[in-house]
């Protein structure tokens, strides 16, 4: 009889606040969700280039269902989302987190946005590098960033942190009335080489 025992990595938590060098990473909570929405709204143009629920977000009850689902899936360390704050005003900034996680793989995915006002700033490349020592501490042995082929700034932060670039999926995304390719980067755990 053939054994089809499959060994999975064991789950594991990450901290509900850590700071980086610029911004302070904290749990996402309903206590953030007033200051998230009118993070949406005010870059809602800029986001929704990228981001393709934004359009679906309009009031405090379509954040709130969102951090429930957050906050169940980080209960069962599914995913890890975060909110942004700088770390001199306190001020929220953006939020992201890590959405994807294959325990069986050792493998994790980012995902993260900014206040358009808080772009180019160093954010989101100090959440990425906060969060790879996090993750790679814990036995991670694959991050990912996948973006939408024209955001240039998500690609940089990529490149900036050290992913490498593995190629394009075309046609990957299918909004506003056409396909989407996103572009794909990796970055691999030193340590298990």
């Amino acid at each position: 009889m053939l054994d089809l025992k499959i060994k999975t990595f064991e789950k594991f938590s990450l901290p509900e606040r850590i700071e980086g060098q610029k911004g302070i990473f904290v749990r996402r909570k309903h206590e953030h969700d007033e200051d998230l929405l009118d993070l949406i709204l005010r870059s809602k143009d800029f986001l929704r280039k990228y981001l393709f629920w934004v359009d679906d977000t309009k009031t405090l009850q379509d954040v709130a269902i969102v951090t429930d689902v957050f906050s169940k899936n980080w209960d069962n360390q599914d995913s890890f989302e975060y909110v942004f704050f700088d770390k001199i005003t306190e001020k929220m900034v953006g939020a992201g987190g890590i959405h994807t996680i294959s325990y069986m793989n050792k493998w994790a995915e980012y995902g993260y946005y900014l206040d358009e006002k808080a772009v180019g700033k160093g954010y989101a490349s100090d959440f990425v590098k906060t969060m790879e020592k996090e993750l790679f501490k814990r036995g991670i042995h694959r991050l990912v960033i996948e973006c939408d082929a024209e955001n240039k700034a998500s690609a940089k932060v990529a490149e900036r942190c050290g992913f490498s670039f593995e190629g394009c999926l075309k046609g990957a995304k299918f909004a506003y009335g056409q396909y989407r390719d996103e572009l794909v980067y990796a970055k691999i755990n030193v340590k298990d080489k």
